[in-house]
């Protein structure tokens, strides 16, 4: 497909002014005056957004609120590439939406953002967010409300170590803009008028096909870290090549990934695994160290002569794999994903505790318990993604144990989670020519 994006004359971005010590609600900073492409310049067209996005969007600008596309949406339309979802970005704020669309539901405690729901459609929709260079510094270690305590109040902004825990302050179109991670994710699309908006220089980075971060890479990993593992996922889904300012400091601001909430490390994980190219993420993050933070035990092993011989074929292998299944339209459970991506390290280490004496079956159920379960690992599963994962590997044990036509191998047959196994064990034969009889008689 030939680039549908025209190349600027011109630099048209102006610099971004510096803003003064900021208060916790800031004054709205001087907007920049945005590249604006009409309708004809551009081949985003209406009819390619999804029914639900529009709807939110018309009846907001019905109620006078403005409504824009924005984020990957515009993104992967400008691109010829069919978006994942459709996210919405109003003036409105979350309780404004929720009167005017009616079937919405508000979340969120770092941002709060309203779920429009359509059946099993949600389109996101966000106010504008204010733009805060400077996280002010009363915010710094200021209560806020959990799940277990809702008793003090319900801060505007605060900050952990400047890592942003809270952040309500709503903005201005060019503020969110500016707001954002990277630009070519800060470009809006009116529908009311076809237009595409950009105030942080996204339409130049699109065509160049450079991932940049808006601002300074160091101050915006450092507020967010999973930011790093966000322009890696993105620049390897798009064929993108990253800054240098941006990568170089994602290579010094590694370790500070240590510092964002393991259920977000957890989230964005899963996003990696079925990005449809994580077998490049994972090249890219282990250059860059990455991937070493992550799962530093994996990694230490890795990096052993037989980690390195045995597990790093057999990681890329499962990483090509999330890989086909993407592009085949598969969404494989994420336990079997997690079994794939450990599954070597698993296997050596229950081997050892089979040496030391151990049942078979309980070997391979501690060395999974100490490899999923390890604590040094950023990601936090969730408790039904681990016994699943259990159950995956120790089937593998009674797939071994069984013979095909007896009764017991009919028990192991109905269990759950036996499918999922027989693929391990599948993925395991090509990689192991010894387990491709074992195979052949399941099969």
């Amino acid at each position: 497909m030939t680039d549908p994006i025209p190349a600027p004359e011109s630099p048209t971005v102006p610099p971004v002014p510096e803003s003064p010590e900021v208060p916790v609600v800031p004054e709205p900073s001087p907007d920049p005056v945005p590249r604006i492409l009409r309708e004809d310049e551009h081949p985003l067209r209406r009819d390619q957004i999804c029914r639900e996005a529009l709807k939110v969007m018309d009846r907001l600008h019905n109620a006078g609120y403005k409504a824009y596309l924005c984020g990957g949406g515009v993104r992967d339309l400008l691109l010829g590439r069919q978006p994942k979802d459709f996210d919405v970005v109003t003036d409105a704020r979350p309780e404004q939406i929720k009167r005017v669309v009616r079937n919405t539901r508000i979340i969120g405690r770092r941002f709060r953002l309203a779920h429009c729901i359509f059946g099993d459609v949600i389109i996101e929709t966000a106010t504008f967010r204010a733009l805060l260079d400077t996280p002010p510094p009363d915010a710094e270690n200021v209560p806020v409300p959990t799940r277990r305590r809702d008793d003090i109040p319900d801060p505007t902004f605060a900050t952990r170590g400047g890592v942003i825990v809270r952040d309500n302050v709503y903005g201005t179109p060019s503020e969110d803009a500016r707001r954002r991670d990277f630009t070519v994710n800060g470009l809006f699309y009116d529908p009311s008028d076809g237009t595409i908006i950009d105030y942080v220089g996204g339409l130049d980075d699109l065509h160049a096909r450079v991932l940049r971060v808006i601002g300074d890479p160091t101050v915006r990993y450092h507020e967010d870290p999973v930011r790093m593992l966000r322009a890696i996922r993105i620049a390897s889904q798009l064929d993108f090549e990253i800054e240098p300012a941006a990568r170089e400091a994602i290579i010094q601001l590694a370790g500070e990934l240590r510092n964002a909430s393991r259920e977000r490390m957890h989230e964005e994980m899963l996003k990696v695994m079925n990005c449809g190219a994580s077998l490049s993420v994972f090249d890219r993050s282990w250059r860059k160290g990455l991937f070493q933070v992550i799962y530093p035990t994996l990694s230490r092993w890795l990096e052993t002569p037989q980690g390195d011989a045995k597990g790093t074929p057999w990681v890329r292998k499962a990483f090509h794999q999330f890989d086909v299944w993407k592009k085949a339209g598969l969404k494989p459970m994420p336990a079997l994903q997690y079994s794939l991506l450990f599954g070597a390290l698993i296997e050596q280490r229950a081997a050892e505790n089979e040496a030391a004496g151990a049942a078979p079956y309980v070997a391979a159920e501690q060395a999974v318990d100490a490899t999923i379960r390890d604590a040094a690992n950023l990601p936090q599963l969730p408790k039904a993604i681990m016994f699943d994962a259990e159950r995956i590997l120790g089937l593998q044990v009674q797939l071994k144990k069984a013979g095909p036509q007896s009764k017991y191998a009919t028990r192991v047959r109905n269990r759950r989670g036996f499918q999922e196994a027989l693929i391990y064990l599948k993925f395991a034969a090509s990689l192991d020519p010894l387990r491709k009889p074992l195979l052949q008689r399941w099969l």
